[in-house]
């Protein structure tokens, strides 16, 4: 994160020449100046993601195109070119769902999209036969379609192998515009992507996005509320937290923190109405009452907060400070700072696990466990490079993720070193678990994808596309 590496060289900073620290400081200044004039040069354009589905539930003939072109044409026939973000296509597409391309467009209405395509191959039997194009290769489906400002739109389009083989071997792809994309509200996997400024919502049935809903900018950590009707998400860089109705998969309101800078994580305790937010760049954390939507207290803790978890009965909130390499306790009843406790190198990340709170320090390679009665680390134990976001697992394990290492570590206080790993993307992030189905999704931060795992084989069993850097997920259960 720009801030982290900001704070850190600030430190050093201080102890060299004071015109050295002011020339890098302005070079500071001038960079971001340079990235802020860059985002505001695409605000008002709105933004589209085109995805191909291939329904994976039946046997298809093992059929590969090349889409060469593919572009929308308005009501006057004006053509807007779109860049495909995958141009071979075929139908062993992973998971049944690509992401087809990905783009900036004027705001408007446009009724067609066109495609072209310039190979097609027929498998049969081991042999590759080629096929025929029909109409040259060319084809329009017709869509209505309107892209607004700042706003994130979603086309989705579903291929059928089975009749795009014409008479006499020829090839026509027969791609129709899904009429309506749902799924149960019980099987929803929300994923916040911090650099497309919206949320990817995947079906966890049919393990394919559905829908995509438009945030702030640089969507982080996110919660949901008791019930599970609404989705809080920490927006970085806009300040502010957006509220999304789960039922609706709408944005229905939006939080500005006008009191903190850089909300980060998010918790809200058991049996509470009230949303705290680590503010990493104003070395506090929030308190937002989620009923009136106002903010109930500035909290002072360390020094770079991040992660931030509660304990089972909701007394209690603990919040890593990353930089101050402690932990900050919060007494949910007051909402005061009751005791800050030791912990390793850059702790980022918290998870509760039977009477421990578990801390992954990014710079030490470790993990504590630490007694949350005494506030005594108990246990320690040491995983591959760079641990961060953790959770409970199955059968008695806490799942840490690798962001270097690119790998997801079983770990248990009853051993120094990690017993088991299973290989993830690149460095993988946000994870949530499905215990009833014994799946543990994983965001791959740097693969702008979605890892699967059968837990019971410990294998990967899926690859979802989603947006750029996704951070955080979180899934919607019973």
């Amino acid at each position: 994160m720009i801030s982290a590496l900001t704070v850190k060289f600030f430190r050093q900073a201080q102890r060299r020449p004071i015109f050295l620290f002011s020339f890098f400081l302005v070079l500071i200044a001038v960079f971001l100046g340079c990235t802020l004039v860059k985002k505001e040069g695409v605000l008002n354009q709105g933004f589209l993601v085109v995805y191909l589905n291939l329904d994976t539930t039946h046997t298809h003939p093992a059929l590969d195109f090349t889409l060469e072109e593919l572009w929308l044409e308005d009501e006057l026939g004006t053509k807007t070119p779109l860049s495909p973000q995958q141009k071979e296509i075929d139908t062993s597409m992973a998971a049944g769902q690509i992401v087809l391309a990905r783009s900036e467009l004027n705001p408007g209405f446009y009724t067609k999209i066109g495609f072209k395509i310039t190979r097609a191959m027929l498998i049969k039997g081991g042999e590759t036969q080629p096929l025929e194009l029909a109409e040259e290769g060319l084809g329009h489906i017709p869509i209505s379609l309107k892209i607004v400002s700042s706003k994130t739109t979603n086309l989705f389009l579903d291929w059928e192998p089975e009749s795009s083989i014409g008479p006499e071997d020829t090839f026509l792809p027969v791609i129709e515009v899904r009429k309506s994309a749902a799924g149960l509200k019980k099987l929803l996997l929300y994923v916040s992507n911090s650099q497309s400024n919206y949320i990817s919502v995947i079906d966890r049935s049919s393990h394919q996005i559905i829908d995509t809903i438009t945030v702030g900018d640089s969507p982080m950590g996110m919660v949901l509320s008791e019930n599970g009707d609404y989705l809080y998400v920490a927006n970085y860089f806009s300040n502010t937290i957006s509220i999304i109705d789960t039922f609706t998969n709408r944005l229905v309101d939006t939080i500005a923190l006008n009191i903190g800078i850089g909300p980060t994580e998010l918790n809200i305790p058991a049996k509470s109405s009230t949303l705290y937010v680590t503010a990493k760049d104003s070395n506090a954390v929030i308190a937002i009452d989620t009923l009136t939507k106002n903010i109930l207290k500035k909290i002072d803790v360390g020094q770079g907060p991040i992660g931030l978890v509660s304990d089972p009965h909701g007394q209690y909130i603990y919040v890593a400070n990353s930089y101050s390499n402690n932990i900050s306790v919060i007494d949910t009843r007051d909402n005061n700072l009751v005791n800050t406790i030791g912990a390793g190198g850059e702790p980022r990340y918290l998870g509760i696990y039977q009477r421990y709170l578990v801390v992954s320090n990014s710079q030490t390679n470790s993990v504590n466990f630490i007694d949350r009665h005494s506030s005594k680390v108990m246990s320690t134990v040491f995983v591959s490079s760079q641990p961060g976001n953790l959770i409970p697992g199955l059968r008695g394990w806490v799942y840490v993720a690798g962001e270097r290492s690119h790998d997801i570590s079983f770990i248990t206080p009853a051993l120094n070193i990690a017993p088991r790993k299973l290989s993830a993307g690149k460095h993988p992030s946000g994870m949530a678990l499905d215990k009833d189905r014994k799946l543990l999704y994983v965001a791959n931060l740097m693969d702008n994808t979605i890892s699967v795992f059968d837990l019971i084989r410990e294998v990967e069993i899926k690859r979802i596309e989603v947006g750029d850097r996704p951070y955080d997920l979180v899934l919607v259960s019973d």
